[in-house]
């Protein structure tokens, strides 16, 4: 057990110094610069894109070299790119910090969670959600330690707070135990599985990414952000929480029936957000979001891993496809509108579970 309770304290740091680093910092960080708002939501995505090419090549690459060296290169990351803050004075130089400091994420999520399907294969679904739930922890404290510092000192202490908790995921790494080289050289075949899988993470985070950017918009809550911050830091609390027990229901009673009920719950979220009259709607929308959330995702990861031998490339094809779905999310709300884009996300949910359960069935 020392081995996993390393690797999620390695996930706390990650995920608690790269979240301060965009949360609430970098947009005032951009601003202060000079940045125009297309800049900064330029800027802002940066990361994302990285991530959509790097988390399928990291996923492959570890079942090839192994995983251990490659969650060094991400704590190498995480540890170098807060420095390289300090050398940014234009958009152009912010935006490859941020696609820089994108890498380490982006190796990190796929080749620990495929670290841990290798050292527990019998209770992978359990430590995957322990897993998620420390770094959903990270992300939780993030922005109210950053924006704390930021108020009192500048920005000068994240970014050296931020760098030393990349240092700690770094030390941490080299006691991590290798694993993966399932491979001798390249090689993926298409799996139209995993591709459906895929598609239901990228609704779930079409969804997720929808509600934590225009929650603070809603007719309801405008002009009280502390309520909106309230929310979300709930729906992330409860996240945390549920993706354990979500993870060891999926390795008692299988991958399928959390999936669906899973799937079934953040679409009937985003159709309460759709068509919310009132707060309690809001709020039921985001609790409901948070649930399905967790017990969905909670065996999808599991279940790539039982999918492909190839745990690292399995994982990581879902984690970019999964932040193609996060990317569009605000895109499609924003030029949809509230009521439609969260329609839209919701029926994109049931119709791509649809599919997957059809897929099953014709394959039984």
């Amino acid at each position: 057990m020392r081995k996993l309770y390393l690797i999620l304290v390695a996930g706390f740091f990650a995920i608690l110094g790269s979240t301060m680093s965009k949360s609430p910092t970098l947009p005032l960080y951009a601003k202060s610069l000079g940045l125009t708002k297309g800049e900064i939501g330029l800027v802002a995505s940066a990361s994302t894109i990285t991530g959509i090419f790097v988390n399928f090549a990291s996923g492959l690459l570890s079942d090839i070299y192994g995983r251990k060296k490659l969650l060094k290169i991400s704590g190498f990351v995480f540890f170098s790119a807060p420095l390289l803050y300090f050398l940014a004075k234009d958009a152009l130089v912010l935006a490859l910090v941020r696609a820089y400091y994108g890498i380490a994420t982006a190796i990190f999520v796929p080749v620990s969670l495929a670290l841990i399907s290798d050292l527990f294969p019998e209770r992978k679904g359990t430590f995957m959600g322990i897993l998620s739930s420390s770094t959903l922890i990270g992300r939780a404290f993030a922005p109210l330690l950053a924006g704390t510092l930021i108020y009192f000192a500048g920005f000068w202490i994240v970014f050296l707070l931020c760098s030393l908790f990349g240092f700690i995921v770094l030390a941490l790494t080299f006691t991590f135990p290798d694993a993966g080289k399932e491979l001798r050289r390249f090689e993926f075949s298409f799996s139209f599985d995993l591709l459906l899988l895929g598609l239901l993470d990228a609704s779930v985070y079409m969804a997720y990414q929808s509600i934590e950017t225009f929650l603070p918009l809603f007719y309801f809550l405008e002009n009280k952000a502390w309520l909106s911050g309230l929310i979300l830091t709930i729906e992330i609390s409860i996240m945390a929480v549920v993706k354990p027990y979500a993870g060891y229901l999926s390795d008692k009673i299988g991958r399928i029936k959390p999936i669906a009920l899973g799937m079934f719950l953040v679409s009937l979220a985003m159709l309460l957000l759709a068509f919310s009259k009132s707060l309690i709607f809001i709020i039921a929308g985001a609790v409901l979001f948070s649930l399905g959330a967790s017990i969905s995702e909670a065996s999808t990861k599991p279940l790539a891993t039982e999918i492909s031998k190839l745990k690292g490339t399995a994982l990581g094809f879902l984690e970019s496809i999964k932040d193609i779905g996060q990317a569009l999310g605000p895109i499609v709300v924003g030029f949809l509108g509230f009521k439609l884009g969260f329609v839209f996300v919701g029926i994109f949910g049931i119709l791509a579970l649809g599919v997957f359960l059809m897929r099953l069935r014709f394959k039984s």
